[in-house]
């Protein structure tokens, strides 16, 4: 596969419920550009998800890897070895690509030469209509789901999610890696968040610049169990540990973080905290919800960093 000019690379661990969803989609834009790969890593999947990428390798440029320990960080790293394009784009395996992703990335990358770290459009696509108040909350939504959805131009490394972000592969050459101590494992189900942002601060902090791209675009698979408290809670929680992990590596994000947690007790002095837990509106009660459990993962982890 020479000259390939664009990678993208995903992990994925037990997707048979949303990778044909996936790669049907990437089968509708494989004629937009010949000089793309597409590199999957098996991540000790248990269910049929080796079958589902082996049925797609004669409709796409597909490149299967695996890599039995479980870990989303430490297949991604893996994956790198496999990809030979000058633009690497990352994903997920429950993120639908539009028609046009591969185009647009391709015309991206080559316009904008001066920057390494990219930022595209996510939206979330509900399995399960969600309730309206839900719908309009656009916190919530970006917490939740990862909704990302920015003006074209020049960006904070911060507001680069990794379900739809790209990076210039002499990035990688450089010797910059995913932080394998973050995100999903396997083994924790509550683990800390933010790999992906951890990973661009680091390549920010080394100078390089971040833009977003508005016209990429992924739909992020919500599914049914996505919109229940428990997993808002749970995810509130994964926030604040990734949160925690971020204050202890960087004195920036601890200056901040004072500032946050002085807000937090003021809030608990005064009982809003509590009245919003009580309100007969369900916005309060989801703010009251990923507040306190954000708060538990943030203590949670900053006494693993004590």
């Amino acid at each position: 596969m020479a000259n390939i000019e664009l990678t993208i690379l995903l992990a994925t661990r037990n997707g048979g419920s949303v990778l044909p969803r996936v790669l049907a989609a990437y089968s509708a834009v494989a004629r937009e550009a010949s000089s793309w790969q597409l590199v999957v890593v098996d991540n000790g999947s248990e269910d049929d998800t080796a079958l589902i990428l082996r049925s797609f390798q004669h409709e796409l440029p597909l490149e299967i890897l695996e890599v039995a320990e479980p870990g989303k960080n430490r297949a991604l790293n893996a994956g790198l070895a496999a990809a030979e394009g000058r633009f690497i784009v990352l994903t997920d395996d429950d993120a639908v690509p539009s028609p046009s992703f591969v185009a647009a990335w391709s015309r991206c990358a080559r316009a904008r030469t001066d920057y390494d770290l990219f930022g595209g459009t996510i939206e979330p696509l509900f399995d399960l209509e969600p309730p309206r108040w839900l719908a309009r909350n656009q916190a919530g939504a970006a917490m939740l789901f990862a909704r990302c959805d920015l003006r074209e131009g020049p960006v904070s490394w911060s507001r680069i999610y990794g379900g739809n972000m790209a990076v210039r592969k002499r990035i990688f050459d450089e010797g910059f890696r995913f932080n394998e101590n973050l995100g999903p494992n396997g083994a924790d189900p509550y683990y800390p968040m933010g790999s992906e942002s951890e990973f661009c601060r680091r390549v920010s902090q080394s100078g390089a610049k971040s833009w977003f791209a508005a016209e990429p675009k992924v739909w992020h698979i919500v599914r049914a169990s996505q919109l229940q408290p428990a997993y808002w809670a749970a995810r509130a929680y994964r926030s604040g540990r990734g949160r925690a992990f971020f204050v202890s590596t960087d004195p920036a994000a601890r200056a901040e973080s004072l500032r946050t947690q002085v807000r937090a007790i003021v809030r608990r002095v005064v009982g809003w905290d509590w009245l919003k837990s009580i309100s007969p509106f369900p916005t309060h009660r989801f703010d009251s919800l990923c507040r306190r459990h954000f708060r538990r993962g943030f203590r949670d982890e900053m006494r693993r960093h004590a």
